[in-house]
């Protein structure tokens, strides 16, 4: 239990000394405060800024299965932690018609050592991997490509250095792996 709280506490520190460094951040516009956003289920929006959606999870949250509790489990993390700030990991531009500026961010919400990502998966709420961050033009394979057109292609901004985001990876194998042994939310009827 020590070590893994070192490790959280480590994660923790690296996410904010490298967030005033990240594409798209600086050190003083860069801090995003829980309590300017209005969060609904995995999806929130920043006060004043319609332009950007911001998710808890990274890839595969359209069609993932989730706990029931899910939700319930969110707004109670959310409501202890007002002093929350929110890091962007990626920015995906989904430019429309309507609104050229249209994009979608990739979040952590953390709290000290304390990150609601990782608290979703301990949880059971969703698998592990919905937590990987969007994968840029050039890391995709010839067959995720091709699901694109060429003009379509993903314009995928990464806002976190790798090491934080490997840091974070770590916690949520280890999270997941908690959540499997202790059968708790989508893990509770799986033979894992």
């Amino acid at each position: 239990m020590a070590a893994t709280k070192r490790i959280a506490i480590l994660f923790f520190w690296t996410v904010i000394l490298t967030v005033g460094s990240c594409s798209g951040q600086t050190v003083t516009t860069g801090k995003l405060y829980l309590k300017d956003f209005d969060f609904k289920s995995i999806f929130g929006y920043k006060t004043g800024d319609l332009n950007t959606s911001y998710c808890l999870l990274g890839r595969g949250f359209f069609r993932t299965i989730h706990s029931n509790d899910a939700d319930s489990l969110m707004n109670c993390w959310l409501t202890t932690h007002p002093t929350a700030i929110v890091v962007k990991v990626t920015s995906l531009a989904t430019p429309q018609k309507s609104n050229p500026s249209l994009n979608i961010a990739y979040c952590w919400i953390i709290d000290n050592s304390d990150t609601l990502n990782n608290y979703l998966i301990k949880e059971g709420c969703y698998p592990g991997g919905t937590m990987q961050r969007p994968q840029t033009w050039i890391e995709m394979s010839k067959e995720e490509k091709a699901l694109y057109k060429n003009a379509d292609k993903p314009k995928v901004k990464i806002l976190v250095d790798q090491i934080a985001y490997e840091n974070f990876l770590q916690q949520i194998i280890s999270a997941e792996k908690y959540a499997k042994e202790n059968k708790l939310g989508i893990w509770s009827n799986a033979d894992h």
